[in-house]
């Protein structure tokens, strides 16, 4: 087993732990359906994390050029799937225990640590892309998009309007859409 791919398999764990979260959530909330209201705030962001993973995931394959020889670089190489889980169980509501539960309230309820994390996912991710090889000459294109999501993320830190957080997910959602239709997946 190469160096990169023992990596990317523990990467690939980390990220099934997010990943499986956001799914039992799921399956806790379809199964308690009756008694779920409100839940378009919680569907759309989960449908951006999950695509956000799948991003994330592809994206590893750039770390095929860098030469490992510090505990330092896995560590900001572990550090953004590892806030992804984070932000998992910051989303995921607790098991209603045949209780009501209205996810929008949830939604607004945790949102100071939730865009918290999710900024810090993108900060973290930047922080780590600084290794790969050629990111002097890709530097501009990588946090370009990455800057206006952050900024669009951090409006919703300090807004409870739900006009402005429902015009930031379709953005941020639509935005993933169109990549994962039109953008290569570099180094496959």
């Amino acid at each position: 087993m190469s160096e990169f791919e023992f990596i990317s398999v523990f990467v690939s764990i980390v990220l099934a732990f997010a990943m499986a979260e956001l799914l039992m959530s799921w399956g806790r909330l379809i199964r308690d359906h009756e008694r779920v209201y409100k839940p378009s705030f919680f569907i759309g962001w989960t449908i951006w994390l999950l695509l956000l993973m799948c991003f994330h995931y592809l994206g590893i394959w750039e770390y095929q050029a860098v030469d490992f020889e510090l505990v330092g670089q896995l560590v900001l190489l572990l550090l953004p799937p590892i806030i992804l889980v984070l932000l998992t169980f910051v989303l995921a509501p607790e098991r209603t225990g045949g209780k009501a539960i209205d996810l929008e309230e949830h939604y607004f309820s945790i949102r100071h640590w939730m865009f918290s994390f999710a900024i810090l996912f993108f900060v973290a991710g930047t922080i780590a892309d600084m290794m790969l090889p050629d990111f002097g000459e890709t530097w501009i294109s990588r946090i370009s998009l990455r800057l206006i999501i952050v900024i669009t993320l951090g409006l919703l830190l300090v807004s409870r309007n739900r006009t402005l957080h429902y015009g930031v997910l379709a953005f941020n959602v639509g935005w993933l859409i169109l990549g994962s239709i039109f953008r290569e997946v570099r180094a496959l």
